[in-house]
């Protein structure tokens, strides 16, 4: 009994170091790199395969609305006893003058070590027809594709479009008028 105990022990020990063998990597990606005025795009900040800690987001409040964030996921995998692990950072961004604009970097503590991300540009284009447009969401929350038919779903294949807090998409219903008879 304390020899299988002992060698559970060692596996789950082997796996959490093994996790930590690989290099963690923290990067920036853009939904899209240019932008119509008027519009908002998505910005994450992206550590893979470390635990981080203090993170400092660039200042986006000189050239850009924060919509919304941040907002955080990790997501930890084990495939054959590799274990990678994912934590995303996002802001809903929208810009306030068309322009070329950088976004600084960013910054996150993992163990001993600062890392920073590469600063990004983004195009912002007059819009003089007021196309709205949404970012698509990179990946929908709880997509299984394990290639088993009970995890088909055929509305993931719908694109969908984020609507920004504060702005409503649903039209006012109009107001009933009373009719009151006096007698």
């Amino acid at each position: 009994m304390k020899g299988t105990l002992s060698v559970l022990l060692f596996l789950a020990a082997a796996t959490v170091l093994s996790a930590q063998s690989k290099e963690p990597s923290f990067t920036v990606k853009l939904s899209t790199d240019s932008v119509l005025m008027g519009n908002f795009f998505q910005v994450q900040f992206v550590l893979e395969n470390g635990n981080g800690t203090d993170f400092q987001e660039p200042d986006f409040t000189e050239d850009f609305n924060i919509v919304s964030g941040p907002s955080q996921s990790m997501f930890t995998t084990i495939v054959n006893g590799e274990m990678s692990q994912r934590m995303t950072i996002s802001f809903y961004l929208e810009p306030k003058q068309e322009g070329l604009y950088y976004i600084g970097p960013a910054s996150i503590r993992v163990g001993d070590q600062v890392r920073e991300t590469e600063p990004v540009e983004v195009l912002v284009v007059p819009n003089p027809d007021g196309i709205k447009q949404s970012p698509e969401m990179e990946n929908p929350p709880l997509r299984f594709e394990f290639g088993s038919p009970f995890f088909d779903d055929p509305f993931f294949d719908i694109p969908r479009r984020m609507t920004p807090p504060g702005r409503d998409s649903i039209p006012a219903k109009p107001k009933k008028k009373r009719k009151t008879i006096r007698i």
